[in-house]
């Protein structure tokens, strides 16, 4: 496994026996090998399935567990795969590794691309999941570590997401790491407001698409997002179409005959719906969205109105 790693990625890679293998419930133990897999300042876990018992919703879930446990992202191990396997892998977006075979870990080697690509352009903005971890820790109360697992529990994020998150924000220089046994603990260099004004040129809009919805259909107990949230946070007065935030996950559970087109219609009888490119609802306070969102999402509104009330009321949020 190891010269296998080392030679599709050309990187050194270190793998050794996972110690917290222990921690696991007896399931997780039975018929299974663990280790770590080291490579350049990014780790996972690899998981090596011994058992003839090849059921893909037990491997969804045996990994969610591990990676909640260990803070890592996991790759299943495999001496093999039939054709039926391999697609029922890459189908659930399963990262599997065949030694000598097949690999099908898309975000991994797109973190290693990123790693070993050399001089990298400049960044001029953040990625959404890199904000919108950075808004963990501008929203924290004090500077204090946390861990890598914590990240994933609180946001609702895979561990590789959390690692490319980390290593974006980390090479700004706006969070520090380190290593405590086989745990990436992560520390912001600031909180609050300095942490926001360290980081302001970076940051973005999360809005990524808007939609209408009717308002006889609307019942989804979304955070006030837009004008309307600028206007509950300040003296702006309400626009005539109400507006809220969601995940533009979320944005399938909404039946197509309940979208329309304000173009169409004769009355302001709908509300808009931002779909974000990260859950509006994690920070959000008191049915509004977060200030830094907010914000992000104003910014390239030229109403002077609006650009004043945003001014105010971030000089006097209380971080």
């Amino acid at each position: 496994m190891k010269n296998y790693l080392n030679d599709i990625f050309g990187i050194n890679v270190k793998i050794e026996e996972w110690d917290g293998k222990k921690k696991l419930p007896l399931y997780l133990r039975n018929k299974r090998e663990y280790y770590v897999a080291y490579m350049e300042n990014m780790q996972c876990i690899l998981m090596k399935n011994n058992s003839d018992n090849f059921i893909i919703s037990r491997f969804e879930k045996e990994m969610y567990e591990i990676e909640k446990i260990s803070g890592m992202s996991v790759v299943l191990w495999l001496d093999a795969v039939s054709t039926y396997q391999r697609n029922a892998l890459i189908k659930n977006r399963i990262p599997f590794i065949v030694p000598n075979s097949q690999i099908y870990v898309p975000e991994l080697g797109m973190c290693l691309r990123e790693l070993c690509a050399g001089k990298r352009e400049k960044v001029e903005h953040l990625s959404a999941i890199a904000q919108y971890l950075l808004l963990y820790f501008i929203y924290k109360e004090k500077i204090e570590e946390v861990s890598q697992a914590e990240l994933m529990e609180h946001l609702d994020i895979s561990a590789m997401n959390v690692s490319r998150a980390v290593l974006e924000l980390q090479e700004l220089g706006l969070l520090e790491t380190r290593k405590e046994g086989t745990r990436k603990l992560v520390k912001a260099v600031a909180i609050g407001k300095e942490l926001y004004q360290l980081s302001k040129e970076f940051l973005q809009s999360p809005v990524q698409k808007i939609i209408y919805v009717a308002s006889m259909h609307y019942d989804m107990g979304l955070p006030y997002a837009g004008e309307t949230a600028l206007a509950k946070r300040s003296m702006l007065n309400f626009p005539k179409c109400t507006v809220f935030a969601m995940d533009k996950k979320k944005s399938k559970d909404i039946p197509k005959e309940y979208l329309i087109d304000p173009k169409l219609v004769t009355d302001n009888d709908y509300v808009e719906v931002e779909l974000w490119k990260y859950n509006p609802i994690t920070f959000a306070k008191d049915g509004v969205v977060d200030i830094v969102s907010l914000v992000e999402s104003l910014k390239n509104i030229e109403d002077e109105r609006v650009e004043m009330q945003i001014k105010e009321v971030v000089e006097e949020y209380k971080w």
